[in-house]
């Protein structure tokens, strides 16, 4: 269980497109923030522009003490603390000094979310409802695996017209 008087870094939703003016305002009232933004060309019909963009949008990652959570959202623009099963979710300084470290060194990379190469999933629309399997490959399409280990043989189809859920 974590300490709630130790500071940790916790990640905080922000309203959409809200996360730099969330900085300024944690900046001003003193809690220790951190926003990771890069540079990104956005092209527009008439021009180009570069802008500092959210590498993670509508989040932001705030070092306090958990019992110190009703001051960061009490600002207008956050939206809750990122948690799973309502305990307290701290980042861990290394992942944040990872992402600090990708910054600096101006590397290419680009952020996913949602389901990855590997995860195990389970089907919940579509004529397969209720199966299980694996994602396992990602070429513009999500290809699904069902294992039938009794024979030692696997069927492979196209996930995208169903609705997967990671288990």
């Amino acid at each position: 269980m974590v300490s709630s008087r130790d500071a940790m870094w916790y990640a905080f939703v922000t309203k959409p497109r809200h996360e730099k003016k969330t900085k300024l305002y944690l900046d001003g009232s003193g809690v220790t923030s951190y926003l990771p933004l890069r540079k990104t060309l956005n092209q527009w019909k008439d021009r180009k522009k570069w802008i500092e963009a959210p590498v993670l949008p509508s989040y932001i990652f705030c070092h306090i003490p958990y019992i110190n959570r009703y001051d960061v959202l009490q600002v207008p623009s956050v939206v809750r603390i990122v948690s799973f099963n309502n305990q307290p979710t701290p980042v861990q300084e290394k992942e944040i000094d990872a992402i600090k470290l990708l910054l600096a060194a101006d590397v290419e990379f680009e952020v996913r979310s949602g389901l990855l190469v590997g995860d195990h999933v389970r089907i919940t629309s579509g004529l397969l409802n209720g199966y299980e399997g694996e994602i396992i490959q990602e070429r513009g399409e999500r290809m699904f695996v069902i294992h039938i280990t009794s024979l030692g043989k696997s069927i492979v189809l196209d996930a995208s017209r169903v609705r997967l859920e990671k288990i």
